[in-house]
Protein backbone atom coordinates (compact mmCIF):
# COMPACT_ATOMS: atom_id res chain seq x y z
CA UNK A 1 0.00 0.00 0.00
CA UNK A 2 1.21 3.77 -0.78
CA UNK A 3 0.70 6.28 1.80
CA UNK A 4 0.12 9.91 1.40
CA UNK A 5 3.53 10.74 2.44
CA UNK A 6 5.42 8.94 -0.64
CA UNK A 7 2.57 10.08 -2.94
CA UNK A 8 3.40 13.58 -1.90
CA UNK A 9 6.62 13.22 -2.24
CA UNK A 10 6.48 11.42 -5.85
CA UNK A 11 4.22 14.52 -6.74
CA UNK A 12 7.14 17.18 -5.05
CA UNK A 13 9.62 15.54 -7.50
CA UNK A 14 8.09 15.04 -10.61
CA UNK A 15 9.29 17.86 -12.07
CA UNK A 16 13.01 17.50 -11.19
CA UNK A 17 12.62 14.17 -12.04
CA UNK A 18 11.21 14.07 -15.26
CA UNK A 19 13.40 11.78 -18.04
CA UNK A 20 13.60 13.47 -20.91
CA UNK A 21 16.43 12.04 -23.91
CA UNK A 22 18.75 14.43 -25.26
CA UNK A 23 16.78 15.60 -28.13
CA UNK A 24 14.33 16.78 -25.64
CA UNK A 25 16.90 19.42 -23.71
CA UNK A 26 15.89 23.25 -23.57
CA UNK A 27 17.88 25.76 -22.86
CA UNK A 28 15.79 25.89 -19.53
CA UNK A 29 17.37 22.40 -18.68
CA UNK A 30 20.73 23.71 -19.33
CA UNK A 31 21.25 26.41 -16.86
CA UNK A 32 19.41 24.23 -13.95
CA UNK A 33 21.43 20.82 -14.68
CA UNK A 34 25.31 21.88 -13.76
CA UNK A 35 26.93 18.88 -15.92
CA UNK A 36 25.18 20.45 -18.67
CA UNK A 37 26.35 24.39 -18.11
CA UNK A 38 29.77 23.39 -17.24
CA UNK A 39 29.46 21.66 -20.85
CA UNK A 40 28.26 24.77 -22.51
CA UNK A 41 31.78 26.24 -21.10
CA UNK A 42 33.96 23.34 -22.13
CA UNK A 43 32.88 23.84 -25.52
CA UNK A 44 35.55 26.82 -25.50
CA UNK A 45 38.08 24.43 -23.85
CA UNK A 46 37.51 21.40 -26.96
CA UNK A 47 37.84 24.25 -29.65
CA UNK A 48 41.63 24.22 -28.65
CA UNK A 49 43.45 21.94 -30.40
CA UNK A 50 45.26 18.98 -28.41
CA UNK A 51 47.92 18.65 -30.53
CA UNK A 52 50.81 21.12 -32.14
CA UNK A 53 50.77 20.15 -35.63
CA UNK A 54 47.33 21.91 -35.74
CA UNK A 55 46.86 23.66 -39.05
CA UNK A 56 45.59 20.68 -41.18
CA UNK A 57 47.64 18.33 -39.15
CA UNK A 58 50.71 20.74 -40.04
CA UNK A 59 52.97 22.91 -37.62
CA UNK A 60 52.35 26.47 -38.98
CA UNK A 61 55.91 27.09 -38.96
CA UNK A 62 56.07 25.35 -42.11
CA UNK A 63 54.53 28.63 -43.89
CA UNK A 64 57.67 30.36 -42.22
CA UNK A 65 60.97 30.06 -42.79
CA UNK A 66 61.47 27.46 -40.11
CA UNK A 67 60.33 24.42 -42.22
CA UNK A 68 58.42 23.55 -45.58
CA UNK A 69 55.55 21.15 -45.87
CA UNK A 70 56.02 18.19 -48.31
CA UNK A 71 52.31 18.10 -48.89
CA UNK A 72 51.21 20.14 -51.98
CA UNK A 73 47.22 20.12 -50.87
CA UNK A 74 48.20 21.35 -47.29
CA UNK A 75 46.62 24.54 -46.04
CA UNK A 76 50.08 25.82 -44.79
CA UNK A 77 51.98 24.69 -48.00
CA UNK A 78 49.01 27.16 -49.71
CA UNK A 79 49.38 29.62 -46.96
CA UNK A 80 53.45 30.38 -48.67
CA UNK A 81 52.31 29.96 -51.98
CA UNK A 82 50.25 33.23 -52.08
CA UNK A 83 46.44 31.73 -51.58
CA UNK A 84 45.34 33.63 -48.63
CA UNK A 85 42.61 35.77 -50.26
CA UNK A 86 39.19 37.38 -48.61
CA UNK A 87 37.64 34.83 -50.00
CA UNK A 88 39.50 32.10 -48.93
CA UNK A 89 42.27 32.17 -45.81
CA UNK A 90 43.90 28.59 -45.51
CA UNK A 91 44.26 29.36 -41.92
CA UNK A 92 41.02 31.19 -41.25
CA UNK A 93 39.02 31.27 -37.77
CA UNK A 94 36.72 33.44 -37.85
CA UNK A 95 33.82 31.50 -37.30
CA UNK A 96 35.66 28.97 -35.27
CA UNK A 97 37.02 31.79 -32.30
CA UNK A 98 33.18 33.84 -32.85
CA UNK A 99 31.49 30.62 -32.09
CA UNK A 100 33.28 29.79 -29.04
CA UNK A 101 32.75 33.41 -27.97
CA UNK A 102 29.14 32.66 -28.05
CA UNK A 103 29.44 29.89 -25.83
CA UNK A 104 31.17 32.13 -23.55
CA UNK A 105 29.04 34.39 -23.19
CA UNK A 106 26.37 32.57 -23.07
CA UNK A 107 27.51 30.53 -20.09
CA UNK A 108 28.56 34.17 -18.33
CA UNK A 109 24.99 34.91 -18.68
CA UNK A 110 23.37 31.92 -17.79
CA UNK A 111 25.61 29.60 -15.94
CA UNK A 112 26.56 31.54 -12.99
CA UNK A 113 22.59 32.77 -11.43
CA UNK A 114 21.56 31.32 -8.47
CA UNK A 115 19.33 29.79 -10.43
CA UNK A 116 21.98 26.84 -10.94
CA UNK A 117 23.69 24.87 -8.12
CA UNK A 118 27.29 23.43 -8.44
CA UNK A 119 27.31 22.59 -4.41
CA UNK A 120 23.91 22.44 -3.06
CA UNK A 121 25.07 21.40 0.27
CA UNK A 122 27.73 24.02 0.83
CA UNK A 123 26.91 27.75 -0.42
CA UNK A 124 30.15 28.91 0.18
CA UNK A 125 31.47 25.88 -1.95
CA UNK A 126 29.28 26.77 -4.29
CA UNK A 127 30.49 30.34 -4.55
CA UNK A 128 33.92 29.26 -5.15
CA UNK A 129 33.15 27.24 -7.74
CA UNK A 130 31.51 30.08 -9.10
CA UNK A 131 34.25 31.88 -8.93
CA UNK A 132 36.26 29.78 -10.81
CA UNK A 133 34.47 29.24 -13.44
CA UNK A 134 33.80 32.87 -13.63
CA UNK A 135 37.48 33.22 -13.79
CA UNK A 136 37.65 30.47 -16.96
CA UNK A 137 35.54 31.90 -18.70
CA UNK A 138 36.96 35.56 -18.78
CA UNK A 139 40.22 33.40 -19.08
CA UNK A 140 38.78 31.48 -22.45
CA UNK A 141 37.07 34.83 -23.80
CA UNK A 142 41.01 36.58 -23.83
CA UNK A 143 41.90 33.44 -25.46
CA UNK A 144 39.78 33.33 -28.08
CA UNK A 145 39.62 37.19 -28.89
CA UNK A 146 43.35 37.00 -29.13
CA UNK A 147 43.50 33.82 -31.49
CA UNK A 148 40.90 36.55 -33.81
CA UNK A 149 43.19 39.86 -33.04
CA UNK A 150 46.58 38.04 -33.87
CA UNK A 151 45.31 36.81 -36.88
CA UNK A 152 43.32 39.71 -38.43
CA UNK A 153 44.46 42.47 -36.33
CA UNK A 154 46.12 44.99 -38.49
CA UNK A 155 46.04 48.54 -40.41
CA UNK A 156 43.58 49.25 -42.34
CA UNK A 157 44.64 51.09 -46.15
CA UNK A 158 44.65 54.99 -44.03
CA UNK A 159 47.04 53.59 -41.86
CA UNK A 160 45.33 53.16 -38.36
CA UNK A 161 45.49 50.12 -36.72
CA UNK A 162 42.38 48.17 -36.11
CA UNK A 163 41.47 45.32 -33.78
CA UNK A 164 38.71 42.91 -34.40
CA UNK A 165 35.06 42.95 -33.41
CA UNK A 166 34.15 42.33 -29.71
CA UNK A 167 31.90 40.09 -28.88
CA UNK A 168 31.14 41.37 -25.30
CA UNK A 169 28.11 39.61 -24.41
CA UNK A 170 25.70 37.04 -26.29
CA UNK A 171 24.06 38.59 -29.45
CA UNK A 172 20.59 37.18 -29.58
CA UNK A 173 18.98 36.83 -33.41
CA UNK A 174 18.11 40.00 -33.95
CA UNK A 175 21.29 41.60 -33.08
CA UNK A 176 23.39 39.26 -35.25
CA UNK A 177 21.09 40.11 -38.14
CA UNK A 178 22.59 43.99 -37.44
CA UNK A 179 25.30 43.92 -39.38
CA UNK A 180 26.12 47.20 -39.51
CA UNK A 181 26.11 47.35 -35.29
CA UNK A 182 29.70 45.75 -35.63
CA UNK A 183 32.42 47.43 -36.14
CA UNK A 184 36.37 47.48 -35.81
CA UNK A 185 37.45 48.97 -32.72
CA UNK A 186 41.22 50.37 -32.68
CA UNK A 187 43.91 47.51 -31.95
CA UNK A 188 45.03 49.20 -28.67
CA UNK A 189 41.15 49.35 -27.62
CA UNK A 190 40.71 45.35 -28.28
CA UNK A 191 44.41 44.91 -26.05
CA UNK A 192 42.66 47.29 -23.29
CA UNK A 193 39.26 44.36 -23.43
CA UNK A 194 41.21 41.11 -23.20
CA UNK A 195 43.78 42.18 -20.37
CA UNK A 196 40.63 43.69 -18.65
CA UNK A 197 39.10 40.15 -19.53
CA UNK A 198 42.59 38.55 -18.22
CA UNK A 199 42.95 40.86 -14.90
CA UNK A 200 39.55 39.57 -13.71
CA UNK A 201 40.37 36.18 -14.12
CA UNK A 202 43.40 36.29 -12.16
CA UNK A 203 41.05 37.84 -9.40
CA UNK A 204 38.93 34.46 -9.97
CA UNK A 205 41.27 31.55 -11.08
CA UNK A 206 43.21 29.03 -8.50
CA UNK A 207 47.21 29.58 -8.64
CA UNK A 208 47.35 25.70 -9.10
CA UNK A 209 44.87 22.08 -9.16
CA UNK A 210 46.21 19.54 -6.24
CA UNK A 211 45.00 17.43 -3.83
CA UNK A 212 41.81 15.31 -3.59
CA UNK A 213 39.06 18.20 -3.75
CA UNK A 214 36.60 17.34 -6.35
CA UNK A 215 36.27 20.66 -7.76
CA UNK A 216 39.58 22.37 -7.40
CA UNK A 217 42.17 19.17 -6.88
CA UNK A 218 44.56 17.66 -9.36
CA UNK A 219 41.92 16.02 -11.20
CA UNK A 220 41.12 19.73 -12.77
CA UNK A 221 44.30 20.28 -14.31
CA UNK A 222 44.57 21.57 -17.53
CA UNK A 223 42.24 24.30 -16.53
CA UNK A 224 42.77 27.68 -16.65
CA UNK A 225 45.28 29.07 -13.92
CA UNK A 226 45.79 32.57 -12.54
CA UNK A 227 49.50 32.13 -14.07
CA UNK A 228 48.02 30.96 -17.65
CA UNK A 229 46.23 34.55 -17.45
CA UNK A 230 48.95 35.86 -16.67
CA UNK A 231 51.28 34.22 -19.36
CA UNK A 232 48.32 35.30 -22.12
CA UNK A 233 47.99 39.14 -20.88
CA UNK A 234 52.46 38.94 -21.13
CA UNK A 235 51.49 37.97 -25.05
CA UNK A 236 49.27 40.33 -25.41
CA UNK A 237 51.13 42.91 -24.37
CA UNK A 238 54.21 42.68 -26.10
CA UNK A 239 52.10 42.59 -29.52
CA UNK A 240 50.26 45.67 -28.67
CA UNK A 241 53.75 47.16 -29.34
CA UNK A 242 54.97 45.27 -32.24
CA UNK A 243 55.63 47.80 -35.01
CA UNK A 244 52.96 46.26 -37.06
CA UNK A 245 50.71 47.33 -34.80
CA UNK A 246 51.23 51.00 -34.96
CA UNK A 247 49.10 53.49 -36.44
CA UNK A 248 51.35 54.87 -39.42
CA UNK A 249 52.03 58.31 -37.61
CA UNK A 250 54.21 56.04 -35.17
CA UNK A 251 55.29 53.13 -37.56
CA UNK A 252 55.09 53.04 -41.24
CA UNK A 253 55.69 49.89 -43.72
CA UNK A 254 58.19 50.68 -46.21
CA UNK A 255 58.38 47.73 -47.89
CA UNK A 256 58.81 43.96 -47.52
CA UNK A 257 60.92 43.43 -44.26
CA UNK A 258 61.39 47.63 -43.80
CA UNK A 259 59.78 50.14 -41.68
CA UNK A 260 60.37 53.66 -40.43
CA UNK A 261 59.66 54.64 -36.63
CA UNK A 262 58.40 58.16 -37.52
CA UNK A 263 57.54 58.78 -33.76
CA UNK A 264 60.30 57.32 -31.93
CA UNK A 265 59.56 59.22 -28.44
CA UNK A 266 56.20 57.38 -28.79
CA UNK A 267 56.82 54.46 -29.77
CA UNK A 268 59.52 54.18 -27.05
CA UNK A 269 57.11 55.45 -24.21
CA UNK A 270 54.89 52.33 -25.62
CA UNK A 271 57.57 49.77 -25.47
CA UNK A 272 58.31 51.29 -21.51
CA UNK A 273 54.42 50.82 -20.60
CA UNK A 274 54.50 47.16 -21.59
CA UNK A 275 57.81 46.54 -19.94
CA UNK A 276 56.52 48.08 -16.38
CA UNK A 277 53.15 46.05 -16.90
CA UNK A 278 55.32 42.25 -17.88
CA UNK A 279 57.61 43.26 -14.87
CA UNK A 280 54.74 43.17 -12.57
CA UNK A 281 53.61 39.81 -13.96
CA UNK A 282 57.76 38.29 -13.37
CA UNK A 283 57.05 39.86 -9.81
CA UNK A 284 54.52 36.87 -9.17
CA UNK A 285 54.95 33.86 -7.45
CA UNK A 286 56.22 31.11 -9.91
CA UNK A 287 57.66 33.21 -12.64
CA UNK A 288 60.87 35.13 -13.11
CA UNK A 289 63.31 31.57 -13.61
CA UNK A 290 63.70 30.34 -16.98
CA UNK A 291 62.44 26.90 -17.52
CA UNK A 292 63.77 24.77 -20.53
CA UNK A 293 61.33 22.54 -22.45
CA UNK A 294 63.15 19.52 -22.85
CA UNK A 295 62.17 16.45 -24.90
CA UNK A 296 60.65 14.10 -22.31
CA UNK A 297 58.29 17.03 -21.23
CA UNK A 298 56.73 16.63 -24.13
CA UNK A 299 56.62 13.22 -25.76
CA UNK A 300 56.67 10.04 -23.63
CA UNK A 301 55.65 12.44 -21.11
CA UNK A 302 55.86 10.95 -17.82
CA UNK A 303 55.12 14.01 -16.13
CA UNK A 304 54.39 17.92 -16.81
CA UNK A 305 57.35 20.72 -16.79
CA UNK A 306 56.71 23.62 -14.33
CA UNK A 307 57.23 25.44 -17.10
CA UNK A 308 53.39 24.82 -18.45
CA UNK A 309 50.83 27.56 -17.35
CA UNK A 310 48.72 25.99 -19.86
CA UNK A 311 48.91 22.92 -21.67
CA UNK A 312 47.18 20.43 -23.71
CA UNK A 313 47.50 16.84 -23.60
CA UNK A 314 46.94 13.88 -25.97
CA UNK A 315 47.88 10.31 -25.92
CA UNK A 316 48.41 8.51 -29.53
CA UNK A 317 50.34 8.50 -32.08
CA UNK A 318 48.92 10.82 -34.62
CA UNK A 319 51.50 13.23 -34.71
CA UNK A 320 54.31 10.60 -35.58
CA UNK A 321 52.15 9.01 -38.21
CA UNK A 322 52.40 12.89 -39.18
CA UNK A 323 55.87 13.72 -38.98
CA UNK A 324 58.48 10.35 -38.80
CA UNK A 325 60.45 9.76 -41.97
CA UNK A 326 58.98 7.31 -44.20
CA UNK A 327 61.06 4.63 -43.26
CA UNK A 328 59.50 4.68 -39.90
CA UNK A 329 56.29 4.75 -41.37
CA UNK A 330 55.62 8.41 -41.55
CA UNK A 331 54.39 11.39 -43.46
CA UNK A 332 57.18 13.30 -42.83
CA UNK A 333 54.40 16.19 -43.60
CA UNK A 334 56.76 19.29 -41.54
CA UNK A 335 60.61 19.30 -41.85
CA UNK A 336 62.61 21.53 -40.68
CA UNK A 337 64.91 24.03 -43.11
CA UNK A 338 68.06 24.60 -43.39
CA UNK A 339 67.50 28.21 -42.69
CA UNK A 340 66.61 27.21 -39.21
CA UNK A 341 69.81 25.29 -38.56
CA UNK A 342 71.78 28.12 -39.69
CA UNK A 343 69.78 30.16 -36.82
CA UNK A 344 71.43 27.97 -34.11
CA UNK A 345 74.45 29.02 -32.68
CA UNK A 346 78.09 26.66 -31.48
CA UNK A 347 78.79 25.29 -28.30
CA UNK A 348 80.89 27.90 -28.12
CA UNK A 349 77.82 31.04 -28.29
CA UNK A 350 78.71 32.23 -31.97
CA UNK A 351 76.38 32.06 -34.95
CA UNK A 352 77.20 28.93 -37.00
CA UNK A 353 76.98 31.76 -39.35
CA UNK A 354 80.05 33.12 -37.95
CA UNK A 355 83.67 31.87 -38.75
CA UNK A 356 84.50 32.05 -34.99
CA UNK A 357 81.93 29.36 -34.26
CA UNK A 358 84.98 26.97 -35.68
CA UNK A 359 82.85 26.52 -39.13
CA UNK A 360 83.78 27.94 -41.94
CA UNK A 361 79.78 27.58 -43.97
CA UNK A 362 81.71 28.82 -47.35
CA UNK A 363 84.26 26.18 -47.30
CA UNK A 364 84.45 24.77 -50.25
CA UNK A 365 82.82 20.67 -49.67
CA UNK A 366 82.36 21.52 -46.50
CA UNK A 367 81.05 17.91 -44.68
CA UNK A 368 78.26 19.56 -42.32
CA UNK A 369 78.30 16.39 -40.36
CA UNK A 370 81.08 18.86 -38.70
CA UNK A 371 78.91 21.33 -38.27
CA UNK A 372 76.20 19.74 -36.37
CA UNK A 373 78.48 18.18 -34.35
CA UNK A 374 79.51 21.58 -32.73
CA UNK A 375 75.98 22.99 -32.55
CA UNK A 376 74.32 23.95 -29.15
CA UNK A 377 72.34 21.28 -27.26
CA UNK A 378 68.76 22.93 -28.35
CA UNK A 379 69.95 21.60 -31.87
CA UNK A 380 69.60 17.83 -31.32
CA UNK A 381 66.09 18.26 -29.10
CA UNK A 382 64.64 19.88 -32.62
CA UNK A 383 66.01 18.74 -36.21
CA UNK A 384 67.01 15.07 -36.82
CA UNK A 385 70.31 15.77 -39.52
CA UNK A 386 72.32 13.33 -41.40
CA UNK A 387 73.78 10.39 -39.19
CA UNK A 388 71.18 11.62 -36.39
CA UNK A 389 69.90 8.33 -34.42
CA UNK A 390 66.29 7.95 -35.08
CA UNK A 391 65.05 7.85 -31.72
CA UNK A 392 65.73 4.50 -29.40
CA UNK A 393 66.43 2.55 -33.04
CA UNK A 394 70.00 2.67 -32.30
CA UNK A 395 70.14 3.36 -36.61
CA UNK A 396 70.96 6.41 -38.20
CA UNK A 397 69.22 7.96 -41.06
CA UNK A 398 70.42 8.94 -44.29
CA UNK A 399 69.21 11.59 -46.40
CA UNK A 400 72.30 10.94 -48.75
CA UNK A 401 71.13 10.66 -52.51
CA UNK A 402 69.96 6.75 -52.41
CA UNK A 403 70.13 6.38 -48.74
CA UNK A 404 66.52 5.22 -47.44
CA UNK A 405 65.54 8.59 -45.93
CA UNK A 406 65.97 10.40 -49.45
CA UNK A 407 63.75 12.07 -51.24
CA UNK A 408 65.24 10.38 -54.08
CA UNK A 409 64.42 7.05 -51.99
CA UNK A 410 60.65 7.31 -51.34
CA UNK A 411 59.15 10.61 -52.81
CA UNK A 412 57.54 11.06 -49.41
CA UNK A 413 60.80 11.64 -47.81
CA UNK A 414 62.00 15.11 -46.81
CA UNK A 415 62.71 17.91 -49.03
CA UNK A 416 65.21 19.96 -47.55
CA UNK A 417 67.49 17.04 -45.79
CA UNK A 418 66.09 17.55 -42.37
CA UNK A 419 63.64 15.75 -40.20
CA UNK A 420 61.83 16.97 -37.08
CA UNK A 421 62.62 15.81 -33.40
CA UNK A 422 61.07 17.77 -30.98
CA UNK A 423 57.17 16.97 -30.02
CA UNK A 424 57.83 13.36 -32.00
CA UNK A 425 58.15 10.17 -29.60
CA UNK A 426 61.47 8.89 -29.06
CA UNK A 427 59.67 5.02 -29.44
CA UNK A 428 61.07 4.29 -33.18
CA UNK A 429 58.73 1.71 -33.77
CA UNK A 430 55.76 3.18 -32.49
CA UNK A 431 53.96 3.18 -35.57
CA UNK A 432 54.72 -0.53 -36.80
CA UNK A 433 51.75 -2.10 -38.24
CA UNK A 434 52.83 -5.44 -36.84
CA UNK A 435 52.59 -3.72 -33.28
CA UNK A 436 51.45 0.01 -33.29
CA UNK A 437 51.64 2.01 -30.04
CA UNK A 438 50.92 5.49 -28.73
CA UNK A 439 52.31 7.63 -25.89
CA UNK A 440 51.81 10.77 -23.63
CA UNK A 441 52.05 13.98 -25.19
CA UNK A 442 52.08 17.61 -24.06
CA UNK A 443 50.93 20.58 -26.14
CA UNK A 444 52.48 23.73 -24.20
CA UNK A 445 50.32 26.35 -25.37
CA UNK A 446 51.23 29.07 -22.34
CA UNK A 447 55.13 28.83 -20.69
CA UNK A 448 55.82 30.87 -17.62
CA UNK A 449 59.72 31.17 -19.32
CA UNK A 450 57.33 33.12 -22.44
CA UNK A 451 56.97 36.24 -19.74
CA UNK A 452 60.80 36.17 -19.67
CA UNK A 453 61.17 36.42 -23.43
CA UNK A 454 58.51 38.61 -23.98
CA UNK A 455 59.64 40.51 -20.73
CA UNK A 456 63.54 40.91 -22.81
CA UNK A 457 62.04 42.20 -25.82
CA UNK A 458 60.22 44.92 -24.21
CA UNK A 459 63.12 45.66 -21.94
CA UNK A 460 65.39 46.06 -24.90
CA UNK A 461 63.36 48.39 -26.46
CA UNK A 462 62.36 51.11 -23.50
CA UNK A 463 65.66 50.84 -22.07
CA UNK A 464 68.53 48.86 -24.16
CA UNK A 465 70.39 46.03 -23.73
CA UNK A 466 71.55 46.28 -20.23
CA UNK A 467 69.67 48.36 -18.16
CA UNK A 468 67.08 46.57 -15.46
CA UNK A 469 64.22 48.82 -16.41
CA UNK A 470 61.57 49.76 -13.96
CA UNK A 471 59.87 47.18 -11.09
CA UNK A 472 62.58 44.43 -12.51
CA UNK A 473 65.59 42.91 -11.33
CA UNK A 474 67.17 41.62 -14.50
CA UNK A 475 67.70 43.31 -18.07
CA UNK A 476 67.39 41.46 -21.22
CA UNK A 477 70.55 41.14 -21.27
CA UNK A 478 70.79 38.74 -18.07
CA UNK A 479 67.69 36.99 -19.71
CA UNK A 480 69.15 36.17 -22.82
CA UNK A 481 72.23 34.95 -21.03
CA UNK A 482 70.37 32.19 -19.22
CA UNK A 483 67.93 30.92 -21.76
CA UNK A 484 71.69 30.64 -23.45
CA UNK A 485 73.18 29.23 -20.80
CA UNK A 486 70.06 27.09 -20.03
CA UNK A 487 68.69 25.85 -22.82
CA UNK A 488 71.85 25.41 -25.29
CA UNK A 489 74.41 25.51 -22.77
CA UNK A 490 76.17 28.22 -23.82
CA UNK A 491 78.72 29.17 -21.63
CA UNK A 492 80.74 31.53 -23.80
CA UNK A 493 79.14 35.54 -23.66
CA UNK A 494 81.64 36.68 -26.11
CA UNK A 495 78.98 37.07 -28.95
CA UNK A 496 76.54 37.91 -25.98
CA UNK A 497 78.11 41.44 -24.77
CA UNK A 498 79.34 42.11 -28.55
CA UNK A 499 75.37 42.55 -29.44
CA UNK A 500 75.05 44.21 -26.09
CA UNK A 501 76.48 47.17 -27.77
CA UNK A 502 73.69 48.02 -29.84
CA UNK A 503 69.81 47.88 -29.06
CA UNK A 504 69.80 47.28 -33.08
CA UNK A 505 72.01 44.08 -32.53
CA UNK A 506 70.55 43.16 -29.66
CA UNK A 507 66.90 43.24 -31.09
CA UNK A 508 68.17 40.83 -33.76
CA UNK A 509 69.45 38.27 -30.99
CA UNK A 510 66.11 38.31 -29.17
CA UNK A 511 64.48 37.54 -31.83
CA UNK A 512 66.77 34.65 -33.43
CA UNK A 513 66.77 33.27 -29.55
CA UNK A 514 62.85 33.13 -30.03
CA UNK A 515 62.79 31.73 -33.27
CA UNK A 516 64.81 28.64 -31.47
CA UNK A 517 62.90 28.67 -28.27
CA UNK A 518 59.66 28.54 -29.35
CA UNK A 519 60.50 26.10 -32.62
CA UNK A 520 57.46 24.06 -33.73
CA UNK A 521 55.30 25.84 -30.95
CA UNK A 522 53.32 27.98 -34.00
CA UNK A 523 54.90 31.21 -32.73
CA UNK A 524 57.15 32.06 -35.35
CA UNK A 525 54.38 33.30 -37.87
CA UNK A 526 52.69 35.21 -36.33
CA UNK A 527 56.34 36.96 -34.95
CA UNK A 528 57.52 37.38 -38.05
CA UNK A 529 54.35 39.49 -39.01
CA UNK A 530 54.31 41.70 -36.05
CA UNK A 531 57.97 42.24 -36.29
CA UNK A 532 57.33 43.44 -40.17
CA UNK A 533 60.71 40.48 -40.82
CA UNK A 534 61.12 39.51 -44.56
CA UNK A 535 58.39 36.85 -45.33
CA UNK A 536 59.17 35.96 -48.37
CA UNK A 537 62.41 34.97 -48.38
CA UNK A 538 63.33 31.50 -50.36
CA UNK A 539 63.30 28.46 -48.09
CA UNK A 540 66.86 26.25 -48.07
CA UNK A 541 67.53 22.65 -47.98
CA UNK A 542 70.73 20.38 -48.07
CA UNK A 543 71.48 17.96 -50.93
CA UNK A 544 73.86 15.26 -49.61
CA UNK A 545 76.20 12.94 -51.80
CA UNK A 546 77.87 10.00 -50.20
CA UNK A 547 81.65 10.20 -51.11
CA UNK A 548 83.33 7.08 -52.15
CA UNK A 549 85.59 7.23 -48.64
CA UNK A 550 81.95 7.41 -46.38
CA UNK A 551 81.91 10.68 -46.25
CA UNK A 552 79.68 13.24 -47.79
CA UNK A 553 79.16 16.36 -49.66
CA UNK A 554 76.79 19.06 -49.08
CA UNK A 555 74.94 21.34 -51.28
CA UNK A 556 73.03 23.99 -50.59
CA UNK A 557 69.57 24.41 -52.73
CA UNK A 558 66.26 26.45 -52.62
CA UNK A 559 63.85 23.99 -52.33
CA UNK A 560 60.42 26.58 -51.78
CA UNK A 561 60.01 30.27 -53.02
CA UNK A 562 57.39 31.73 -50.62
CA UNK A 563 54.75 34.06 -52.39
CA UNK A 564 53.50 36.28 -49.59
CA UNK A 565 53.65 39.99 -50.76
CA UNK A 566 53.40 43.35 -48.22
CA UNK A 567 49.50 42.56 -47.64
CA UNK A 568 50.60 39.62 -45.91
CA UNK A 569 51.60 40.98 -43.06
CA UNK A 570 47.81 41.28 -41.88
CA UNK A 571 45.17 38.71 -43.33
CA UNK A 572 41.87 39.58 -44.43
CA UNK A 573 38.75 39.81 -43.14
CA UNK A 574 36.34 36.69 -44.57
CA UNK A 575 34.42 38.31 -47.67
CA UNK A 576 31.48 37.28 -46.45
CA UNK A 577 31.77 39.44 -43.89
CA UNK A 578 33.17 42.50 -45.55
CA UNK A 579 30.16 42.28 -48.17
CA UNK A 580 27.28 42.42 -45.44
CA UNK A 581 28.51 44.54 -43.76
CA UNK A 582 30.00 48.38 -45.05
CA UNK A 583 31.05 49.27 -41.53
CA UNK A 584 33.94 46.38 -41.06
CA UNK A 585 37.00 47.70 -42.41
CA UNK A 586 39.50 45.70 -44.24
CA UNK A 587 43.24 45.67 -43.51
CA UNK A 588 45.27 47.26 -46.17
CA UNK A 589 46.30 45.47 -49.13
CA UNK A 590 42.71 43.74 -49.16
Amino acid sequence: MITAGVLLLMSSCENVLDTKVTWQIGDDDVWRIPELAMGVLHKAYNGISNRPDCYAENFLDAATDNAVCTQRSASVYLLGQGAMTAFNNPIGNWATCYSMLEYINSFLENGLGDNILYNREDPEKDAMIKNRLRGEAYFLRAWWHFELLRMYGGKSADGKALGIPLADHFFSYEEASDNGEFIRPTYQATVDFICSDLDLAMELLPASYSGSDQNFGSTQQGRATTGAAAVLKSRVLVYSASPAMQDDDIVRITGMGKYEIVNPNLYQKKWELVARQIAEILSMDGFGTYVPVLPENIANAQSESADFAFRRYFNNNLLEANHFPPYWFGKAMTVPSHNLVKAFYARNGFPVTDPRSGIDLNEPGLDMTRLYSIMDDRFSRIIYCQNSTFGNSGEQLDMSDGGRDSHSFNENATTTGYYLAKFVSTTSGMLNPVASSGTAHYNPLLRKSEVLLNYAEASNEAYGPEVAGEGSTVSAYDIMKSVRNLAGGIMDDTWLEECADDKDRFRALIQNERRLEFAFENHRYFDMRRWLLPLDEDIYGVEITRNTDNTFSFKEKVVEHRKYGIANYYAPLPYAETSKNPNLVNNMGW
